[in-house]
């Protein structure tokens, strides 16, 4: 648990181009591959990400996705069939990278080295081929070994999940 105060912010929903950002993101787009393709700039990326994050009480671009997902911000990925099942081990990554966890939060929360919490999340992305932490979030939504019920982020944050779901 953290030892940071629960916070439940006032939903402030994203704006239509912070959606279309948070999408390109959450399929795994580079900032560059995003501006190019929405004719603006990489610091125009950058900064509606960051304040995407502001608005959600999250830190973190992949932290960013689940929280649009929780939130219903964004539509949850359609549901995929996983090759086998997930171990403990990778779907506690998982649940780390959701929420915005620093590796160095992750490796405390494990108890288990940083090099070992950095060697998780990296061994998870290869094995279903996430392009970046972003991503790896969308695809664990996908193999729904995360979904709504994962509301605590590491920011201390806790998500509002609509009632109309």
């Amino acid at each position: 648990m953290s030892a940071r105060p629960a916070r439940v912010p006032a939903p402030i929903p994203l704006t239509p181009a912070q959606l279309r950002i948070a999408q390109r993101v959450a399929d795994g787009e580079s900032t560059d591959s995003i501006a190019a393709q929405l004719s603006i700039t990489a610091g125009t990326v950058n900064v509606q990400l960051q304040h995407c994050g502001q608005k959600l009480g999250v830190s973190g671009r992949a932290a960013v996705v689940h929280a649009c997902f929780v939130t219903g911000q964004l539509p949850p990925p359609e549901k995929a069939a996983s090759p086998e099942a997930f171990s403990e081990a990778e779907t506690e990554a998982w649940r780390m990278v959701a929420i915005g966890a620093t590796s160095q939060e992750f490796a405390e929360r494990a108890r288990i080295s940083r090099d070992s919490a950095l060697g998780r999340v990296r061994a998870l992305r290869e094995r279903v081929q996430a392009k970046n932490d972003p991503h790896l979030v969308k695809l664990g939504w996908s193999h729904e070994v995360i979904d709504e019920s994962l509301t605590e982020m590491a920011s201390g944050t806790i998500l509002r999940v609509p009632t109309h779901r």
